[in-house]
């Protein structure tokens, strides 16, 4: 049982990561377009 919640807790702390990394990169994305490419109004 110990292994099994162990194992668990690794592949969620794994999946979390990820999804912040993702979020995180897709933000540094979108602050570079916008340097490139300034909003005009």
């Amino acid at each position: 049982m110990n292994e099994v919640v162990l194992e668990a807790l690794k592949v969620l702390g794994a999946g979390m990561g990820a999804v912040f990394v993702v979020l995180m990169l897709f933000y540094f994305i979108v602050k570079g377009l916008q340097k490139i490419f300034p909003p005009t109004e």
